[in-house]
């Protein structure tokens, strides 16, 4: 069952990041390492680490009263793994970008593990 609904969220995800790069609300680069990301079966703490923002998007700037329209059944868990605010806002943000919620947890987590978070 898991797989099925991990199956669905990186095809509702890839639509996402397509609808993204049509539009120009994140970098190219950014769009094709999602893509990447998403193809692989057992992504590893190196490529979510690779996974950059090349710059700042739209979601970058977004505040918590924009990124909590991003919580909803599928992302409360992402509320539920941090309890650093800074943590929260930047998975939700990569939600925002097209990652699914486990994925953006795994990718905070990386980030969080190197670089802790900037205040």
């Amino acid at each position: 069952m898991r797989s099925l609904l991990q199956s669905f969220n990186i095809k509702s995800s890839r639509t996402k990041v397509r609808h993204d790069i049509m539009n120009n609300t994140i970098h190219p680069e950014c769009a094709r390492a999602i893509q990447h990301l998403l193809q692989l079966k057992d992504p590893k703490r190196e490529d979510f680490l690779a996974l950059k923002t090349y710059g700042n998007d739209r979601y970058s700037a977004m505040g918590w009263e924009e990124l909590q329209t991003y919580i909803n059944e599928k992302t409360v868990i992402i509320v539920e793994q941090f309890e650093n605010e800074q943590n929260i806002m930047s998975a939700l943000r990569w939600v925002a970008r097209g990652l699914p919620a486990w994925l953006a947890i795994r990718k905070v987590r990386a980030d969080y593990s190197v670089y802790g978070y900037k205040k």
